[in-house]
């Protein structure tokens, strides 16, 4: 943004204010540059003296001066945020001329999409945490016609390999991949990232959602709220651990871990429903007031499973 001061007098620009910390501006006037930045402090003024074969000089203010008919530049800068499409941004400028005391000057720019993947976020919705699935995306680029994929990251469980073909003089990639087995704690699915040679390594994502569903099931969960308790009173709850299969579960050893009372004062038992391995916690008639909590440990004969911890709280009054 070019810009003249027409007055007889000097002009001063007293606050200089960016509409959002993406926006950047460098004021150059009679010979000397400021530049705005709201990175790391907001709307910062800085003046900098460029001396050959120096470390730049930076000194800190709050305005600009421009001489009577002084010329000069706003250059305004924005951090698109790898946003694709269109992003505005404004500068605002307070002066000290009356006829003029506040200027915004406006600027748009537009993201350009450097891949283009489909599907945008693969889906394998509901799997067994041992079984293995596949799938496809394709890749191109509406910036470069010609491009490489260089490598790729992957978590674990993730496997892929990726294959190019060429029409109209532009390249397509066709990534195809497996999804598991994976440990059995699997919350699924994933981030792959693929790197290239487009604009200096630039990289693309290819997401992957997916839920696990693991060997055993805990109900309600891993947590058991007693809240109130009554002191010289007794209170009971149940966790239930249930295989996906027909695998006969057992607990095979039950250790209280990170106590808060007395070891009497709480008891562990453990009996099956059909299926369903029924864990029971019972807070005993000796515990003592105060705070209450602690970590039931169950052991378990499962091949993958070998443990599950059951964590609880509440207090005795």
């Amino acid at each position: 943004f070019p810009f003249k001061n027409p007055r007889s007098t000097t002009v001063d620009w007293r606050q200089l204010t960016g509409s959002c910390q993406c926006a950047k501006a460098i004021v150059r006037v009679g010979g000397r540059t400021y530049e705005l930045s709201s990175k790391p402090t907001p709307n910062q003024l800085t003046r900098v003296t460029k001396v050959p074969g120096q470390p730049d000089q930076v000194e800190r203010g709050q305005q600009t001066a421009s001489e009577a008919g002084a010329e000069g530049e706003v250059e305004a800068h924005l951090d698109m945020n790898q946003i694709t499409g269109p992003k505005q941004a404004s500068l605002d400028i307070h002066t000290s001329d009356q006829a003029l005391p506040h200027m915004k000057l406006s600027f748009t720019a537009t993201g350009a999409q450097l891949f283009v993947v489909s599907p945008t976020e693969v889906q394998l919705n509901k799997m067994v945490w041992s079984e293995s699935r596949e799938f496809t995306v394709t890749v191109a680029s509406p910036m470069q016609k010609q491009w490489e994929i260089l490598r790729m990251d992957a978590p674990k469980g993730f496997a892929a390999t990726w294959e190019r073909t060429e029409a109209d003089g532009k390249t397509t990639w066709t990534i195809r991949g497996t999804y598991g087995p994976v440990d059995s704690d699997s919350q699924g699915g994933g981030l792959l990232t693929f790197h290239t040679d487009v604009q200096n390594g630039a990289s693309f994502p290819v997401r992957v959602a997916a839920f696990i569903q693991g060997p055993l099931e805990m109900k309600p969960g891993g947590f058991l709220p007693y809240g109130r308790v009554g002191k010289g009173a007794s209170s009971k709850k149940e966790g239930v651990i249930e295989p996906n299969d027909d695998f006969d579960l057992q607990a095979t050893t039950l250790t209280f871990e990170k106590l808060s009372v007395p070891a009497e004062a709480v008891v562990a038992r453990a009996r099956k429903d059909g299926k369903k391995l029924i864990i029971e916690v019972e807070i005993t008639s000796s515990a003592p007031a105060g705070m209450l909590k602690g970590d039931l440990v169950v052991g378990l004969n499962h091949p993958h499973v070998k443990a599950r911890r059951i964590q609880f709280n509440g207090f005795v009054r």
